[in-house]
This record gives C-alpha cells, sequence and structure tokens, in this order.
C-alpha cells in the first residue's frame, strides 16, 4: 500500500548541539561504509544504529501517551507511518487522527540529521500499534540503503526496532506492539511487542 506524495520542501530547523554531533559521526560512517565492504562495513553499520539510537536519548513521553520516532541519517529522506487501533494510520498527509495522533513534522532532506520524525497519541487507547517505513526518494545521488532506527515508547520499557531500507521501499511492518490495558504499576516483566502506558492522574 503507498501513500500520497508529498509537496514541496519546507523549512530547516536550526540542529542541536549533540544533533550537529552525532551528525558528524553519521557523514564519517557514510563515507567509511561507501568504500568498504564485508565485515568492515556491518561494523560501520553496527555503529550508526549507535549513533542514531543516541539521538533518541531524551525525556519520556508525557504520561497516558505513546510516542512513535524514527531516526534516520542525511543520506535519506524518510517517512513514518503509524496505524492506530481504529485502523487510521498518522503520516504526513493525515496528521492529526480522529483518534488524536499527530505528527510533529515531516523531516526532508534540508533538515539537519540525524532527522527525527514523532508521531504522539497523548490519550492512548489500547490496542494494536504498527509502525511502517517508507524510503520515497534520497537526498542526493546515487541513492543507496540507509540505516533507521524505530523507537515506539509508553510509560514502561520501549519498543525499539533497528532496520535498514533501500530506495523506493515501504516496509509496511516494522514493529507492532499491544498497548494493553491498566497502567505499568506492579505488571513485572512484559513479553516483547507488549507496551504499557500509565493513566493520566486524576485532577
Amino acid at each position: 500500500m503507498r501513500f500520497p506524495e508529498r509537496g514541496a520542501s519546507g523549512a530547516a530547523a536550526a540542529a542541536p548541539p549533540l544533533r550537529a554531533l552525532v551528525s558528524a559521526c553519521l557523514c564519517a560512517l557514510s563515507c567509511a561504509s561507501a568504500v568498504r565492504g564485508g565485515p568492515d562495513r556491518v561494523a560501520a553499520r553496527e555503529v550508526e544504529w549507535q549513533a542514531l539510537s543516541a539521538a533518541l536519548s531524551d525525556a519520556p513521553p508525557a504520561i497516558g501517551a505513546v510516542r512513535v520516532r524514527l531516526v534516520f541519517p542525511a543520506r535519506a529522506d524518510l517517512d513514518l507511518f503509524v496505524t492506530d487501533p481504529t485502523q487510521e494510520t498518522v503520516y504526513f498527509a493525515n496528521s492529526p487522527s480522529r483518534s488524536g495522533g499527530w505528527l510533529d513534522r515531516d523531516r526532508r532532506c534540508p533538515d539537519p540529521a540525524p532527522r527525527v520524525e514523532t508521531v504522539v497519541f497523548p490519550n492512548a487507547r489500547p490496542g494494536r500499534y504498527r509502525v511502517g517505513v517508507d524510503y520515497p526518494r534520497p537526498c542526493g545521488e546515487p541513492g543507496s540503503e540507509v540505516s533507521f532506527v524505530v523507537a515506539v515508547e509508553g510509560s514502561g520499557p520501549a519498543e525499539t526496532r533497528r532496520g535498514t531500507i533501500a530506495p523506493g521501499v515501504f516496509l509496511p511492518v516494522v514493529v507492532e506492539v499491544e498497548l494493553a490495558r491498566g497502567g505499568c504499576a506492579g505488571s513485572g516483566p512484559r513479553e516483547r511487542g507488549v507496551l504499557c502506558v500509565d493513566p493520566p492522574a486524576k485532577p
């Protein structure tokens, strides 16, 4: 399933210091992976995943919310798609959704790297959330496979996936999580693919 194409590029935002540092690291890794193969390329990919993951190290989502983030390097323009329990998908052409999910911003080639797209459901309802990633175009020529990291976060431990994607490919299911009913307190260890969210405090 493909979704509508986007319009013209938006304005780029200023890069915070951490993002600028990670961007420099990713640029160096991109050049290294282009000239090396085999084990060296695998090692470079691992370091790139770690650098991308570092861009997600900040405050947890608000109480009662589910937050989904996609982080990717400078050489690609990727798009985040999140389908909620009502089967409505939040993405660049459908935000906000009827369930209240919204995309913070459609990050494109002019934006500083690493680029992070974020979808938030402020009052997340229980049920299944499905996350997809699209690679409509490279940022520069020629296009090549790129790394990405997806994190689905609630009140407890996050569900994180690392992957690669080639130009023109849409991955409809990178990760699926089931948001359990009730809060996280006293729930104990949760199986992979199950998320918990604490309800907002009553006034």
